[in-house]
This record gives C-alpha cells, sequence and structure tokens, in this order.
C-alpha cells in the first residue's frame, strides 16, 4: 500500500481516497519535475488499464486534435514503423487498443491482461505521443488528415482518412443536429467548435499549424495518465517517467471559458434525403438546454432519471403527450456530456410541415401540467431503481471496466475536481431517493425546462438538392484552387502526390520491424479452459446452469425453438420484440408495467438469433431478464404478466411503434451502413442471414414502409398474427432456459413453469438464401461501405482456426494497406462467422470501385505473403488475443449457452486453438485458391451515396434505395 509523500520514479503520492463502490483505492501522483499528474486505481482485476491523456481545447472545426490523434500513431522515434498502431493490432493480447478525441481533451488508452503485452502497449504508446514522426514526415498528415490529388487531366481533389470519417459522420442527421445544437449553445465556447473536424473546414489545416499543436499541448505538463487493475506499479512508473523526466515544467493554462446564459433565435438548416425521397412533413426540431456542470454529478444523474421516466419510452408522461398530438412521429432525447458544462437536446422526428411552434409549446406547457400535479413517484422510484442497478452491475460488455473508470475521472478531474467523486454513487443514490419526497426532481425538472435562460431551438428541413449543392461548392474550391495555380504549380502537387503515393506503397524495413515489442508463441495459454455450465433437464426442459460470480445478480435467458418460423414470421417477430413490454396488460396498464419492470428487474429485452449448427440453420427467440437475486421472483412473474397477458387494444400506441420502427430503419443504414452491407451480401448466400434480412435489414425496411404507408387496413390481420405468435411461440416445448448467478432448482422451476406445453416445432428451416445479387443501395451519404460474402459450408469447408489469424492478416495488413492506407477509407476487414459466413466489408469508403478490386487482389496477396519472408507470428498472437476477448460473467454465460446451441463442444474448442497456434505459412497458401473463389462469388452489396454508387457502373446490377 502506498503512502502519502513516498517517491516512486519521480512521481510523489500526494493524496489517496477510499472507493469503496469500486473495490479500490484511488491514489494521485504528482511528478517532481513536469508535474504530471497521474491518477492509480489500486484494485484487484487481471485486465490492466493505462491511459494517458491531454487537455486539447480547439479554436476552429478543421479537427487538428482529431487528425493528431491518428497522425501520432504513425510511428516514432523508438517504433519508426510506419503504422506501430496496427502492428499492435496484427500481433497484441490486448483487451481494449484505441484512441478518441473528445470536445476538451484526446485520450490514449490501452488494456491487456498480459503483464509483458501491457507493458510493450504502454511503452508504444508514450513513444507515440512525445516523439511522433509526424512533425517529420508531411505525408503523415497528409494521409491522415487530408491531401490534394490530381488525376490525368490536372483534376484536382482532396481525401484523407479523416476527411472521410468526418463525411460520413455528416452524412447522419443525428450527428449533424447534435453539432448545430452545440454551436447554438456553446457560440463563445470551444464546444460550439467541431473537435472531429467539420468536412468543409478540415481543408484548411496546414501541416504547420497541425505540427504546432501538437508542440503546444502534447507536453507532459498538461498530461493526466491513469492505472488501472494489478499493474507493477513500480514498473510502469519508471518507464512513464523515462519518457517524461527529460521535460522541464510548463504553464499549461489552457481554460474553457464558461458559456454566459444565451438565447439566440430559432435556426434553420437542411439535412440530406435522397432526391426521390418525399419531403413532406419530414423536418425535425430540436430544443437545447444547459444543463449541468462537470462538479454537478448527482443533478447529472437526476436529470438522467428524470429523462428515462418523463421521455424515453412512448407511455413517459411527456412522450406520451407528444406522440399522441400527432404533431411528429417520434422524440428522442441526445447528450453532450463528459464536458465541463453539459447540455441535453430533445429531438422530435418528423414534424408536420410548419408546426414546430405548437409543437414546442405543447412541450413545455405538457412540463408544466406535470410540475403542477408533482411527477409520479412511483415512476421515479423505479427509474432511479434501474439506473442503480445498471451502476452496480457494471457491466460494460467487452470495455474493460479500467476504461471507463478513466474516463470518468477525465470528467472530473480535468477540470480541478475531486477525481474520486467520479468512481462513487452509493450516498449519491441515498441523497436522491430522499429527493423523490421533498420535491427535488420537480425542482431539477422545472429549472432544466422552464426556468432556463440557456437554451435553443433548431429546425431541420429536408433538402433532396443539399448533396448536389455541396458537390458543386467543393468543384468550385477546387476549380478556385486549380485557377491560383499556375502550370508550375500543379505539375509540383501532381509530383507530390506522386511522390506519397510511393510512399504509401513502401514497406517497413526488417530492421524497423524489429524494433516493434512482441509476444512470443510460448507466451499464449495452449489449454482451453473446460467450461462449468451444468446441463440439467428439469420436466422437459434443458437447462444450462452457469457457475460465475455474479455480485448477487440473477440472470435469465430463455431461449424459444423457431426455427419452423416462415419470412413473414421473422418480421412479425420484429413488431413483437418492439412491442413487448410496451402495451397494457391483463394486470397492468402500460405504463403501470413500466414502473414494476423497471423497479424490479435490471434488464427485459426479446430478439430474434439466427445460428449454424454445423451448417444448419437454427432460429431461437431470446428474452433475457436479469434482477437481483433478492427480487428473483419478478422474473418468472413478469414473463408471465408480458408474455401470456399483453393486451393488443391499443391500437394507436401500436400504430406510433411501428412509425418509430420505420425511422430507426431508415437511420440504421447511414448510422451502421458496413453492418447493413455485410448483412445484405451474406443474405444472397447464407440462410442465418437471410433471418437477419427479414428481421433488421434492406427486406425488413421495405416491409415496414409498405406496412407503415397502409397501417389502417392492414393493423388488424397484423395483431391478429401477433397474437397466435406469441401463443405458439412462447411455450416450454420450444425452450431451453440458461441461467446465471442461481444454482437453484427452484428459480428453474419457477421460470419454466410460467409456460404452456405448447407443440413440438419442425426441426429444419424454411427460410433460403435470396441468391447472388450485386446491389446497391442509395443512401443520402458522401460515402460508402461495400461489402461481398461467401458461405464456407456451401464451399465445402468446415470451421477451421486458420480463419483467425487470416482475418487479421488480411484485415491489419493487405486491406489496412489497400483500403484504408491507400484508398483512404476509415476502416476496412475481413468477417469470418461461426454460421460459415466469411467476407469483407468497408467503412466510410470514398472509393468502393477500387475497394471492389482490392478484394479481388486477396487471393494473390496470400500467395505472395505465403512466398514473403515475413513472420506470421504475429499475426497467430493478434488472432489468438481477438478469439479470447474480455468477457462478463453476463456475456460469458452467454458465449457458453451459444456454444452448446451451436453444437459446439470443448474437442471442437481445442481443435480450433491447435490449428490456430499451428498455422504456418504453407497453409496459408493453400487457402489463397479457396479466397479467390469467396471474392468472386458476385455477392456483392454497397450502401452510399448516390454519387458514389454512379462509379460502380456496371459493377451493380440493380440500385435500391432507403
Amino acid at each position: 500500500m502506498l503512502k502519502i509523500n513516498d517517491i516512486i520514479s519521480g512521481f510523489k503520492v500526494k493524496r489517496c481516497a477510499e472507493c469503496p463502490d469500486v473495490s479500490g483505492v484511488l491514489y494521485e501522483l504528482i511528478h517532481e519535475r513536469c508535474k504530471t499528474r497521474l491518477y492509480y486505481l489500486e484494485r484487484e482485476d487481471e485486465n490492466k488499464t493505462f491511459s494517458i491523456s491531454f487537455k486539447t481545447v480547439p479554436t476552429d472545426s478543421t479537427g487538428v486534435f482529431h487528425i493528431i490523434e491518428h497522425s501520432v500513431l504513425c510511428g516514432s522515434k523508438k517504433f519508426p514503423v510506419k503504422e506501430p498502431f496496427v502492428e499492435l493490432l496484427k500481433g497484441s493480447l490486448n483487451t481494449f487498443l484505441n484512441a478518441l478525441t473528445f470536445p476538451d481533451k484526446t485520450m490514449y488508452p490501452v488494456a491487456s491482461r498480459n503483464d509483458k503485452d501491457f507493458h510493450n502497449l504502454v511503452d508504444v504508446y508514450l513513444d507515440a505521443v512525445f516523439n511522433p514522426l509526424m512533425k517529420e514526415n508531411e505525408k503523415i498528415f497528409m494521409q491522415e488528415g487530408w491531401r490534394l490529388e490530381v488525376s490525368e487531366d490536372g483534376k484536382l481533389s482532396t481525401n484523407g482518412v479523416v476527411l472521410n470519417e468526418m463525411r460520413g459522420a455528416y452524412s447522419s442527421a443525428d450527428e449533424i443536429e447534435s453539432g448545430e445544437m452545440m454551436a447554438l449553445l456553446y457560440p463563445d465556447s470551444p464546444y460550439g467548435l467541431d473537435s472531429g473536424g467539420n468536412p468543409e473546414n478540415i481543408t484548411d489545416l496546414t501541416y504547420e499549424n497541425f505540427a504546432k499543436m501538437h508542440d503546444k499541448f502534447y507536453h507532459p505538463s498538461n498530461a493526466i495518465v491513469f492505472l488501472d487493475g494489478s499493474v507493477d506499479l513500480e514498473s510502469v512508473l519508471s518507464l512513464v517517467n523515462s519518457y517524461i523526466e527529460k521535460y522541464e515544467y510548463r504553464q499549461c493554462n489552457f481554460e474553457i471559458p464558461s458559456q454566459p446564459p444565451v438565447s439566440p433565435e430559432k435556426k434553420y438548416i437542411e439535412y440530406e434525403i435522397n432526391e426521390d425521397e418525399n419531403k413532406t412533413d419530414k423536418s425535425r426540431l430540436s430544443l437545447g438546454f444547459m444543463a449541468y456542470r462537470y462538479n454537478q454529478r448527482e443533478r447529472a444523474v437526476a436529470v438522467g432519471i428524470l429523462i428515462d421516466s418523463l421521455l424515453e419510452s412512448n407511455e413517459s408522461p411527456i412522450k406520451k403527450k407528444i406522440i399522441e398530438s400527432s404533431l411528429c412521429e417520434d422524440m428522442d432525447v441526445f447528450t453532450c456530456d463528459a464536458i465541463m458544462e453539459n447540455s441535453i437536446g430533445v429531438s422530435f422526428r418528423n414534424v408536420k410541415d410548419g408546426r414546430e411552434d405548437e409543437l414546442s409549446a405543447l412541450f413545455f406547457d405538457t412540463v408544466r401540467g406535470i410540475l403542477s400535479s408533482g411527477i409520479d413517484k412511483e415512476l421515479l422510484s423505479a427509474s432511479l431503481n434501474s439506473a442503480e442497478f445498471r451502476m452496480r452491475e457494471g457491466d460494460y460488455g467487452t470495455m474493460p471496466k479500467g476504461i471507463i473508470y478513466a474516463m470518468a475521472i477525465l470528467e472530473t478531474a480535468l477540470y480541478g475536481g475531486a477525481p474520486e467523486d467520479a468512481l462513487s454513487y452509493s450516498e449519491m443514490f441515498a441523497r436522491l431517493r430522499d429527493g423523490i419526497d421533498d420535491g427535488y426532481f420537480e425542482r431539477v425538472l422545472s429549472e432544466l425546462f422552464l426556468e432556463n435562460g440557456h437554451k435553443a431551438s433548431l429546425v431541420m428541413l429536408p433538402s433532396d438538392t443539399l448533396a448536389e449543392r455541396r458537390k458543386t461548392r467543393e468543384e468550385e474550391k477546387m476549380d478556385l484552387l486549380r485557377e491560383k495555380l499556375s502550370e508550375c504549380g500543379v505539375e509540383k502537387k501532381r509530383k507530390a502526390f506522386s511522390e506519397f503515393s510511393l510512399w504509401q506503397k513502401k514497406e517497413d524495413t526488417k530492421e524497423d520491424l524489429s524494433k516493434m515489442p512482441t509476444l512470443s508463441i510460448s507466451d499464449l495459454p495452449t489449454e482451453v479452459k473446460k467450461s462449468e455450465m451444468q446441463l440439467l433437464d428439469i420436466d422437459t426442459v434443458t437447462i444450462l446452469s452457469h457457475k460465475q460470480k455474479t455480485n448477487g445478480i440473477l440472470y435469465s435467458d430463455l431461449y424459444f425453438d423457431v426455427t419452423d418460423f416462415s419470412e413473414e414470421d421473422v418480421f412479425d417477430f420484429r413488431i413483437l420484440s418492439a412491442l413487448v413490454a410496451n402495451l397494457s396488460t391483463v394486470n397492468y396498464s402500460a405504463i403501470e408495467l413500466r414502473k414494476v419492470t423497471k423497479a424490479n428487474l435490471g434488464s427485459f429485452d426479446l430478439r430474434l438469433s439466427p445460428v449454424s449448427k454445423k451448417g444448419e440453420t437454427k432460429i431461437y427467440a431470446v428474452l433475457s431478464a436479469s434482477a437481483l437475486l433478492s427480487k428473483s421472483e419478478y422474473i418468472p412473474k413478469m414473463l408471465s404478466e408480458i408474455l401470456l397477458s399483453t393486451l393488443y387494444s391499443e391500437t394507436e400506441v401500436i400504430k406510433s411503434i411501428i412509425c418509430q420502427l420505420k425511422i430507426a430503419s431508415e437511420d440504421s443504414f447511414s448510422g451502421a451502413g458496413h453492418t447493413m452491407a455485410y448483412q445484405r451480401a451474406a443474405s444472397y448466400v447464407l440462410a442465418c442471414e437471410a433471418v437477419n434480412e427479414y428481421y433488421s435489414g434492406y427486406e425488413a425496411h421495405t416491409r415496414i414502409i409498405a406496412l407503415a404507408a397502409d397501417l389502417d387496413a392492414r393493423l388488424p390481420a397484423l395483431i391478429e398474427r401477433l397474437q397466435n405468435l406469441m401463443k405458439r411461440v412462447f411455450v416450454k416445448s420450444r425452450l431451453t432456459l440458461s441461467v446465471t448467478g442461481a444454482e437453484n432448482e427452484n428459480v428453474y422451476r419457477e421460470i419454466i413453469s410460467v409456460f404452456p406445453v405448447g407443440q413440438t416445432p419442425e426441426c429444419r428451416c424454411k427460410i433460403k438464401p435470396l441468391g447472388i445479387r450485386r446491389e446497391g443501395i442509395k443512401i443520402p451519404a458522401q460515402v460508402a461501405y461495400v461489402a461481398t460474402a461467401a458461405d464456407l459450408y456451401s464451399l465445402g469447408i468446415s470451421q477451421n482456426g486458420a480463419f483467425n489469424v487470416i482475418r487479421t492478416l488480411l484485415s491489419y495488413s493487405y486491406l489496412w494497406n489497400t483500403v484504408r492506407v491507400q484508398g483512404g477509407a476509415y476502416g476496412s476487414g475481413m468477417i469470418y462467422r461461426n454460421n460459415g459466413g466469411i467476407g469483407f466489408y468497408s467503412y466510410r469508403d470514398p472509393s468502393p470501385e477500387k475497394t471492389l478490386s482490392a478484394y479481388l487482389g486477396i487471393s494473390e496477396f496470400l500467395r505472395s505473403f505465403a512466398k514473403s519472408d515475413e513472420e506470421i507470428t504475429r499475426f497467430i498472437i493478434g488472432a489468438f488475443g481477438d478469439a479470447c476477448p474480455l468477457l462478463t460473467p453476463r456475456l460469458s454465460a452467454t458465449l457458453e449457452s451459444g456454444k452448446y446451441l451451436r453444437g459446439i463442444t470443448y474437442e471442437d474448442e481445442c481443435c480450433r486453438r491447435r490449428e490456430l497456434l499451428s498455422v504456418d505459412k504453407e497453409e496459408i497458401s493453400k487457402f489463397a485458391d479457396l479466397f479467390e473463389k469467396i471474392t468472386s462469388t458476385g455477392a456483392v452489396a454497397v450502401v452510399g451515396g448516390a454519387e458514389k454508387l454512379s462509379l460502380l457502373g456496371e459493377k451493380l446490377d440493380t440500385v435500391l434505395s432507403v
């Protein structure tokens, strides 16, 4: 245990604070020479976390700090390879490896369970931020930020990774809405600027200013270091000190001015839609409000509870009133948080034309009405219980807890607050519970919406000409630049671009690569950990019982075999999953149901999950519910109430939810274009993915658009089908029950007893692949998402651990270099799934035609790699790390259940592990012919803007529209 005034490698312990809510002690250390702050959270966790962060305050929207974030990871003095970050991705066991740009800070976090790997990651990141090659090599700026490209006919254009990333971001109406609202609320603050970069401003950034901003902000005196978990403190501090001890202290007063209250005039802007899309009743209204400061954490949580209880669901009092008015189709809340002064925005979607003022007045009148009668205390209590459950559960999926804690500490420490406050919540929730009865939440609600002198409103109008006008502006900008340049100047730019292209293709030398720290195969555990899952049979139902430390939480996953579903059943189930728990039941109104569910359950979720069992498609309706063990009786109670007693008489509520599903479906293509593109391509060849298409892909999208367009006529038949589906699906004969956190047969029996016996379903899947196609899906966007797919089983290939290694090789070598580095796409990679699906994708891609050509070169790359002298060991290590992700108890149980349902045995896992660890270059060579078949299947799906799709010409047979 550290003591106050202890000195370790130049760091002096200044203070410590007990943090019982996270089972740790937080120490603050200050470097005696350059005053670097370091926070060490001492707690038991084999997963070790490190981050170094800098306060970075933008003065414009060129995205300079975002481009620096990318660029510092492109080589450093100690590790002079072109992409140290990628070399780590290839051959590390990391559980987290990334860099993050926020509105006022830049963060470089890493995490690993392996001590040697952790030390390597920290070393590379420290050299990257303090000694980057980007200040000596302008080509790094040209690659990661932006560059001029000169065509054969002398035409100028711009390209670059961050530029294309932000072009993709600015294709999202949600992103535009959030950014415009920040500009309105923070006109005199750095928060009103876009730290990520506005595409129209990024090209104003010069290399000189880029390098200058690094010198100014990336100094140890402006750094905050964070450590978490079972780290070797002396070793890590010695490493940190070796980088910063040569620096003298520098005064770094990068103050963020407080934004005085403003209430600007309502602003009107446009957002892009497809040229063939109907513009009627498609406007958006946004109301923005300053909400709380960084040191008002209790108020921040209170605002979250108010949003959850009053605005979140269709039955929440404010949202219910808004939706019932028919002035808009949906309402949502977005936040700008994790900064010094935090705000929220209320967004109204698909507003009736010209009725924005009426809608705004209704919102404020509704708030006044709630305040006059008082907020429903049961509703507040239920939302508070739900928030406290999530906080105590601490389940962040595959994201390490240490990364979450590092971010939380920055939210206070960066502005002079006490960092331990961000890790404490027990007393805060006790005070909030008292606040339910003393009017605290009413005061916060009134101050937030009615008494708030710091607010703004924004109206976004749909435009089918915005894309063309933006293109014209860009062309005029390039033409003007072309006019300013003499022929000699153009030739100079052409030469610079030519030299840049040659540099991009140049490979790292063996000598430079040898400087990268690596692990060896001997550092990897060869044994596969055996599952502790127990199989039981109770009342003809198979029980999967998982032994996991869940901190007093019971997790239940109910898998209902619905392999007999038709295409219509799958789509109907998508509607059903949205309606479940949002309609009244025999014993509860919808709002009462929400209260009792949130008050007593941690989660309640219904979804469809198709899986492949040795090449045969199985479909499961999965219902997940969790609760504290002390409230475990509510799981069977709410299962019975929601699944067996839901009423379908509230037709207006059903209509509203369907309209909201339509909006969410439209948004999914812009927000997750790479996912939608791969799913579409894979549905051509895989029954599993065809099921996903009818559930949440383009097939589902066209059906929900048609349903919403003729809802009154089609609703009675739909309701009848949904009722029949409920009776047919939720029966004991279809059920496999997975339970984690309770080894009590009575718990299992209570859950099982909810369901009637039912009929045993058919065994074979009726849904077939859609058939080979080459399709484009048009969305309002400046970029594209390009996917191809194949089915290994249909090619006569079974699962093999070698594919994991090839995925790492292709994703972080060939595709990274050709599609991302040279092509300018923000991302690209290979997909390999246990359902037999294999394929490739690109993300925010400016050159879809080049990307498709790059996919065709994969087999030749594999042959060349097999003949080269490049080591394969690091790719094996990277693949091993990917195959062994960090898992919470909940995720671990879900993974084990999934293996059981797919028929994957312990012997299968051991076989895959042996294949992965023993793959060699000769085996890689053998797979080259297979990849030639994979990339030439013709299964191509491209989601993108009209201009990008037009570049593909005859490579697409059909262009669809969202």
